[in-house]
């Protein structure tokens, strides 16, 4: 018997690069229930990425600085809205909540397969399903509930032509034209363990101005300012340095300029995954079978290095368990130079 659904709720919190993710199962509710109304909620400081979803028609906005009693606010909105499915793609202590006391008909969640991913990191050998990208995960409880599994799961962000044609104008007015190879350079993520160091963005980048006379762009937000200005004051050659110059949006059609993005396992990443933009990322305490590789229809190169200490975490740490940091230090700025090549199909490149 097919149920009828009017109204969906998706749940997913953050972060931006998670968030994006979710962008397949979105396309997929759409294309299931053309004539559904589809909201999600996201955390405050997570909307903006949100206005790039082409399948979504409203955003539910949770404030996380008004504790237990905004949550309970939450829920009674969402109480009050009369949802027909709810689709938590979280799964944390504060979606659990509202997954628990929503009076909503239809209920699902995903399974992050906590367990599973906590015996990686400790015994250092992987139990997890051979099809465990978290994109995979997200689509497992929509198969369980009746609705085809899409072959499409690809992330997805759609620019505003009029952003678009803005920074292209701007970039312009800074030095880079239509014709110029842009090679974007990301040395910023969320915990210091998966900053690749900021001497192989500077010697990468010196190699490709001076082989490929590519133009470098410095991309990152707030938190990266100190990386940007360094790697720009050692670099032989002035790169483009727009490290929190831009919004969250500007960025996204800055990233979409680019010919390859150079990034550590960050936001960005998926990003230009969605965007369809080639890659190059550096990932070290962190590993592939954990579910957050680069996805999307661009080319993507992950370079990492096999050590017996890896993955030291689920989602990166402050400070090196080992004190050495070697999973991001033994990746040579040759290698991620050849990588870049590859992907521009340069000859002589193998």
């Amino acid at each position: 018997m097919q149920r009828l659904i009017n109204k969906i709720l998706v749940v997913r919190f953050s972060s931006i690069g998670d968030i994006v993710l979710i962008t397949p199962v979105l396309r997929t509710l759409r294309e299931r229930y053309p004539y559904a109304k589809l909201c999600l909620v996201v955390k405050k400081e997570f909307v903006e990425i949100t206005r790039l979803f082409p399948h979504i028609d409203r955003v539910i906005v949770f404030d996380s600085g008004d504790g237990l009693l905004g949550l309970i606010k939450l829920i009674g909105k969402i109480n009050s809205e009369q949802f027909d499915l709810l689709i938590d793609l979280h799964w944390n202590l504060r979606s659990m909540l509202i997954y628990l006391f929503s009076q909503i008909k239809h209920k699902i969640h995903y399974s992050k397969h906590r367990i599973l991913r906590l015996l990686r990191v400790w015994i250092k050998y992987s139990l997890l399903p051979q099809q465990s990208h978290i994109i995979d995960l997200y689509f497992n409880p929509l198969t369980e509930f009746g609705i085809l599994s899409s072959d499409n799961r690809v992330p997805e962000l759609k620019i505003d032509s009029d952003m678009n044609k803005n920074v292209i104008e701007c970039l312009k007015e800074l030095g880079i034209e239509d014709k110029d190879l842009v090679i974007g350079m990301c040395p910023g993520a969320k915990w210091e363990t998966k900053q690749w160091p900021i001497e192989g963005f500077v010697e990468a980048g010196n190699i490709l101005m001076k082989e490929l006379n590519a133009k470098i762009v410095l991309i990152g937000d707030a938190h990266d300012l100190e990386l940007g200005k360094r790697i720009e004051a050692w670099m032989d050659k002035k790169p483009l340095n727009l490290v929190d110059g831009t919004s969250l949006l500007e960025l996204a059609a800055l990233i979409q300029r680019c010919d390859v993005l150079i990034t550590n396992d960050s936001a960005p990443l998926h990003i230009a995954a969605a965007l369809g933009v080639s890659t190059v990322s550096m990932f070290g305490p962190t590993t592939l079978d954990l579910g957050f590789g680069p996805h999307g229809n661009g080319k993507h190169i992950v370079l990492e290095r096999d050590l017996s200490c890896r993955p030291c975490s689920s989602h990166g740490s402050r400070k090196c368990p080992k004190n050495t940091h070697e999973c991001m230090t033994f990746i040579t700025p040759e290698e991620v130079v050849d990588a870049v090549k590859h992907l521009l199909e340069v000859e002589g490149v193998s």
